[in-house]
């Protein structure tokens, strides 16, 4: 049983490294770099504004393919996860340092309905925002 176990794990991680090697990384020049920053930080600055992608693109001059490969690139998650992630942290900073209710968080990170909010915020956070908000 431990050998076919052992033997199943060892080809399992040699999908997964033939699932890596898969994946193209693209040349990155300076500019590229410097203006996938700054969308970014462009999307973070109204964390309550879902990005949408054409108007990124349109704001970098670059193709949306282009803009959503290098961002993956360079992030390692994609435009919408990672603008996600970044909201969560900040509904988990607002609990917990500014003290909001969990209904003023999540309108103020652009939410119309709060169980989604509730619901997104357990999957990256662990916990319902109440829970988080009084440990």
């Amino acid at each position: 049983f431990l050998r076919i176990k052992a033997e199943e794990l060892v080809c399992r991680l040699l999908m997964e490294l033939e699932k890596r090697d898969e994946q193209h990384l693209y040349a990155l020049n300076i500019r590229d770099i410097q203006t996938i920053y700054k969308v970014k930080e462009q999307m973070l600055e109204h964390p309550e504004i879902p990005p949408v992608i054409k108007e990124l693109a349109v704001c970098a001059n670059m193709s949306p393919s282009k803009l959503k490969r290098l961002f993956k690139q360079i992030f390692g998650n994609s435009i919408f996860s990672y603008y996600q992630a970044f909201r969560m942290k900040e509904a988990a900073r607002l609990l917990k340092e500014e003290k909001l209710s969990v209904s003023d968080v999540g309108y103020k990170l652009g939410f119309t309905n709060l169980s989604h909010f509730s619901r997104v915020f357990k999957e990256h956070i662990g916990m319902k925002p109440k829970q988080y908000s009084r440990s």
